[in-house]
């Protein structure tokens, strides 16, 4: 495992299987992979374990949708959990897949942290594991994702280049100690410095937990504590979304430019509609076709490399219609 890579795909998702229920299709064998046994099951058919972070994060469902038009038709037999953002309900649901034998474990962790006992416990059951989205602290584990510090960077390179002297800025970040948030917030502050705009405020910087009706709160609370303000700088789409929801509400709108991550097609419109000026697309279909890729791999006993990364792509109104058709 030495090399990186970046590879972006575009599949649609289609169908969508229920938690820890399995999409099962024609015989699909395989054989050994370094130390780990993805052969595949007596059976002959591949089974993997999904433990996706939250079926209520829009991303992580456009993912896991994506993956699961990617294997369609392939005979891999997908088993899917939903961690509902608790990492204690994640870390039971990769036990039960270990459990029950399945040659590949893929994991959409919470926390980088606290995905650790999991990705060991499949390492010691010698099956391989495939982190999606967010890295494992440690252990021996794939990446397949984005660097999260991009995303942040990139927020940081438009706001630099846009924001009068002075600007005012709020940040709405993810959650505390996670380190995907924690990359994207300090991308976005490098970019920032890096640029030389040390003019520009930080006035206030909240924990939104990737929440459209947090974040909406806190924008709320905002609006009534600062009189000026020209930027709300969101870690997701959701809370940029949100945050526009305050803002049309308060008729605050005009003049505040506000930014996401995820290239969702509501922050797309949103773009079109002039109520956000950015959205850095995260490609959950390139994502979950780098992620069949690599279970391909496996299963034919190639050898894999230690990461692969989609890249992020800062999407405006200068290059929307290159992404979206309205």
């Amino acid at each position: 495992m030495n090399f990186k890579r970046l590879f972006a795909m575009t599949l649609a998702g289609t169908a969508l299987c229920a938690s820890l229920t399995g999409c099962v299709s024609t015989e699909t064998p395989g054989s050994g992979s370094g130390d780990s046994d993805s052969s595949g099951s007596a059976d002959g058919s591949y089974t993997i374990g999904y433990c996706n972070g939250a079926d209520s994060d829009v991303f992580m469902v456009a993912r896991k949708d994506a993956f699961i038009a990617a294997i369609d038709g392939t005979g891999i037999d997908a088993q899917f959990s939903d961690a509902n953002q608790d990492s204690a309900k994640q870390l039971s649901d990769a036990d039960t897949f270990i459990a029950r034998k399945v040659d590949c474990l893929m994991l959409v962790p919470n926390d980088s942290e606290a995905i650790v006992p999991a990705v060991e416990a499949a390492n010691s059951a010698n099956i391989p594991v495939i982190c999606l989205g967010i890295k494992a602290a440690s252990g021996n584990s794939i990446f397949v994702g984005s660097e999260n510090y991009d995303a942040g960077h990139m927020q940081g390179e438009y706001m630099a280049a846009n924001l009068p002297d002075g600007a005012k800025v709020l940040y709405l970040a993810g959650t505390s100690g996670m380190d995907h948030s924690t990359a994207r917030r300090q991308g976005f502050l490098d970019a920032l410095e890096e640029a030389g705009r040390s003019d520009i405020e930080i006035l206030a910087d909240l924990d939104g937990n990737y929440e459209m009706a947090k974040a909406m709160q806190i924008t709320e609370d905002w609006i009534q504590k600062f009189p000026e303000f020209d930027a709300i700088v969101a870690a997701n789409d959701q809370m940029a979304l949100g945050a526009v929801g305050a803002l049309k509400g308060a008729n605050r709108l005009e003049g505040v430019a506000v930014s996401g991550v995820d290239g969702l097609d509501e922050a797309y419109q949103a773009i079109a509609n002039g109520e956000m000026v950015q959205t850095i697309l995260q490609d959950a279909p390139g994502q979950a076709g780098m992620a069949y890729e690599v279970v391909q791999k496996l299963q034919n006993g190639e050898e894999t490399d230690s990461e692969y990364l989609v890249p992020f792509v800062s999407v405006t109104a200068e290059n929307l219609s290159d992404y979206y058709a309205g």
